[in-house]
């Protein structure tokens, strides 16, 4: 009889202890659903401070410039916060959130035309890229890493514009020398 009521007490302790772990995993996922809660109003309030896809891809048709006086205009553009063509600006120079050498995507977002009457100084009969200031805070804010300095900034577009340029006139070169092989007929390689 004394072994009866022992699994009596001890199915009541069972059931009790049962009951508190219940109690305690219930809360537990009380506190979930209210951090998930949180979680979504925050994620809610950050994709409204984003631009959305549709604003950026009407005037994703702005890039590149092509036309000199539009610099001015992209230059005052940038000058006033929270513009649609900084957040455009940096989806070009930083596809899928990574950092790209200048030289890569400059010409996507400047046309030849612009790149060949400019270099950073404005030196030797060409306009001084340097005067958009703004366009420059621009650029080097979205290529700001650690360590990057204004120094570096100047370099990389230097760089860029020299790049940009060897790349044109090479074009230039080969569309020629295809032209001239067509007048003459001959093929289209120096190994035939």
């Amino acid at each position: 009889m004394c072994t009866h009521q022992c699994t009596k007490c001890s199915s009541d302790d069972d059931a009790e202890r049962l009951e508190d772990a219940m109690e305690e995993l219930q809360n537990k996922l009380n506190k979930i659903l209210e951090n998930q809660n949180e979680i979504l109003a925050r994620l809610c309030q950050v994709a409204s401070i984003r631009p959305t896809g549709d604003l950026c891809k009407a005037e994703l048709d702005y890039f590149p410039v092509s036309d000199p006086d539009e610099l001015s205009n992209l230059d005052a553009n940038l000058s006033k916060p929270d513009n649609k063509y900084a957040h455009i600006i940096h989806r070009i120079l930083r596809p899928e959130g990574r950092i790209e050498p200048l030289k890569n995507n400059f010409s996507k977002m400047f046309n030849y035309d612009i790149l060949m009457g400019y270099n950073y100084d404005g030196v030797s009969t060409k306009q001084s890229f340097k005067q958009y200031k703004y366009i420059n805070k621009t650029i080097f804010g979205i290529l700001k890493t650690d360590g990057y300095t204004q120094a570096d900034y100047v370099a990389d577009i230097r760089g860029a514009f020299q790049t940009l340029k060897r790349r044109y006139h090479k074009r230039n070169h080969d569309l020629r020398r295809r032209i001239r092989r067509t007048q003459k007929c001959e093929p289209d390689s120096d190994w035939d």
